[in-house]
């Protein structure tokens, strides 16, 4: 299945398997997924982990809405990644992201911070689409990618502050990372060494991770 398939990607890029798949967290109906939504969280996204700490467990769902799978299901972005599926692809790769991360980190007994899990969304965004675009496009990736994925958006003004800076701060040094490894790995799925700078990076604390950024600039 199709999520199975991205999470299957994330795992593979970073060398971090989790023992479970998507689907067995996975939520599409909007008013179950309000439910579970604490108050005063936002409700109108198409995309949302729900996590409850529970003593020594975390409780964790995963909301994709029902129509972004309907639109992926009938146009694959895994056959074909263009302008007319990307969004939907962004949407439900996010959501795959998050998961995967906090339970790879939470098995490693590793605190996860907001900004990592935003941060590192906003990186496997750019390197799932180009993997993709590159394997579509005989070894192309188009250098129009990091433009759409990290110029042309729009962060909703009706956020809280707090959570407004949060995807701010996150496309920005995201955007400065996944312009370091363009200039650094061109044509970079095929090069160790693009694997070693992904795999330790994922495995960074948030600061460590701005520090490597930082210092890739």
């Amino acid at each position: 299945m199709l999520l199975t398939r991205i999470q299957s990607r994330i795992a593979g890029f970073y060398a971090a398997p989790i023992p479970y798949d998507i689907y067995d967290f996975l939520i599409t109906d909007r008013d179950t997924a309000a439910a579970l939504t604490p108050p005063g969280a936002t409700t109108d996204n198409q995309e949302r982990l729900l996590v409850r700490d529970c003593e020594d467990d975390l409780e964790l769902s995963l909301f994709i809405d029902a129509a972004v799978l309907a639109t992926l299901r009938d146009d694959d972005p895994t056959v074909s990644l263009h302008d007319g599926n990307l969004n939907d692809f962004l949407i439900a790769l996010e959501g795959v992201s998050h998961l995967q991360y906090l339970i790879f980190h939470a098995g490693q007994a590793q605190p996860v911070s907001l900004l990592e899990l935003e941060l590192q969304a906003e990186v496997d965004k750019y390197v799932a689409s180009a993997e993709l675009l590159s394997s579509q496009g005989n070894g192309h990736i188009p250098t129009a990618l990091h433009a759409r994925l990290f110029e042309d958006i729009r962060i909703d003004e009706q956020l809280p502050a707090a959570e407004h800076s949060r995807y701010a701060a996150a496309n920005r040094l995201a955007a400065r990372y996944c312009h370091a490894l363009r200039r650094r790995f061109p044509g970079h799925h095929h090069q160790a060494s693009f694997v070693r700078e992904l795999r330790g990076f994922y495995r960074m604390t948030e600061n460590q991770k701005i520090k490597r950024i930082l210092a890739l600039s």
